[in-house]
């Protein structure tokens, strides 16, 4: 028999909740059972903090000293361990562990639901700036229409959110840094990690979201994905953008009015979806038969640069219109009118690849900025369009917010 935090006696059918469940860590991608997580000692005073190769070698980083790993100590009532003493300072420690990589795991491992979201796409594409209009609409506005809060995980993800992110974006207004590659700079293999909670219903429900932002020279090649984005293949939602200025007939279109990234073949969309399908199907010997099953959103972004390009009616001249649910009319009038651009811009066998190969996709268009910025790589203002629409739609393939169409409001 264990004994609770409250003093109960837990009965063995508890403890084997702790002994059996599995979790698989966010950063490595091991699956673990619960019993097996570490703990670290973070007291600054311990005798006993040592060098931690194993927490080195996953991040691809010189060896530093960190506080001492500890073994499990106390199980809670579902059986999980939450807490360890220190066997050489005496301290007692609530920061978990992955066994494998040494990550420091959310507090609540193990008894909140967890997500993991992918970001992806070519170099320039815009993904960091992307994940800074979401981060900031899912705060604000789009969190208060559908019940939700978010609020941020762990000291990493904060101080990488002020950082990189928030403070240069909305506070100085300039455009932010590319992500560097992970061999570069392993801190872009950590995910930021976000709470959801919902609120609603006379129910209320947690999520612990994943979020990972890749840089564009790790998805040039399918060695380097399979290396350095483990993620992607493990991602229950894949978000991949696309980058509508190293499409050819676009940059012929557009040649006096946009300020272009240079050309990168490795860049386009064709290569990209090409190399995103021959990772699933070295990652988890998918058959040449076989969809993709993972829900991807292939995003057109920038689209504030093509608005010479659309029609007077297109869906992309107003934000969407998703009050406490997803419009799936326009989700489908969205992905109607992307298809049709895409088969005109690219060609009509670029869809066809998509359709053949993934299973649960959807085409979406978004601007993270809301317009260009200067030569000097400052913007008047941010004004996000239509950011939240593809996240909005992995939660509805998640099952975690609902999907109406307007017929039926």
């Amino acid at each position: 028999m264990g004994c609770s935090p409250s003093g109960r006696a837990i009965n063995e059918a508890e403890l084997m909740i702790g002994w059996t469940r599995k979790t698989v860590c966010p950063f490595c991608f091991h699956a673990f059972a619960l019993r097996a997580m570490r703990f670290r000692c973070l007291a600054p005073t311990c005798k006993g903090r040592e060098v931690d190769p194993i927490y080195a070698d996953a991040r691809g980083t010189e060896a530093v000293v960190k506080g001492r790993v500890l073994l499990p100590g106390k199980v809670g009532l579902s059986g999980v361990p939450y807490v360890a003493l220190c066997d050489a300072c005496k301290a007692v420690s609530h920061t978990k562990l992955c066994p494998y990589c040494h990550f420091e795991l959310p507090h609540d491992v193990g008894q909140v639901d967890q997500r993991i979201i992918a970001i992806i796409g070519g170099r320039a594409t815009g993904k960091t700036h992307y994940i800074a209009s979401l981060i900031t609409r899912l705060q604000n506005d789009v969190g208060k229409n559908f019940g939700f809060t978010v609020r941020m995980l762990g000291d990493q993800t904060q101080e990488r959110w002020e950082r990189d992110f928030y403070t240069p974006l909305f506070v100085r207004k300039t455009v932010l840094q590319p992500s560097r590659p992970a061999q570069i700079d392993p801190e872009i293999k950590s995910p930021l990690i976000f709470r959801l909670t919902f609120n609603g219903g006379g129910y209320r429900r947690v999520l612990n979201l994943s979020f990972f932002d890749s840089a564009g020279e790790d998805m040039s090649s399918l060695t380097t994905m399979a290396l350095q984005n483990r993620y992607i293949t493990y991602a229950d939602g894949i978000i991949f953008l696309l980058d509508p200025l190293q499409i050819p007939s676009i940059r012929q279109q557009l040649a006096t009015s946009a300020n272009f990234p240079a050309a990168d073949l490795k860049a386009s969309p064709e290569y990209i979806v090409g190399r995103l399908r021959d990772l699933f199907e070295r990652e988890h010997r998918l058959r040449v038969t076989q969809k993709v099953k993972v829900p991807i959103a292939f995003t057109l972004s920038k689209i504030d640069t093509l608005f010479a390009l659309l029609e007077p009616g297109s869906e992309f001249r107003h934000p969407g219109n998703h009050n406490g649910y997803l419009d799936l009319d326009d989700v489908r009038s969205v992905h109607s009118e992307i298809l049709t651009y895409l088969s005109l811009w690219l060609n009509p066998n670029f869809c066809n690849i998509i359709h053949s190969n993934f299973g649960r996709y959807n085409y979406f268009g978004v601007s993270s900025l809301g317009e260009q910025p200067d030569q000097n790589n400052r913007l008047s203002a941010i004004s996000p369009l239509r950011v939240e629409d593809p996240f909005l739609w992995i939660l509805q393939q998640f099952g975690l917010v609902r999907g109406k169409k307007r017929s039926s409001r």
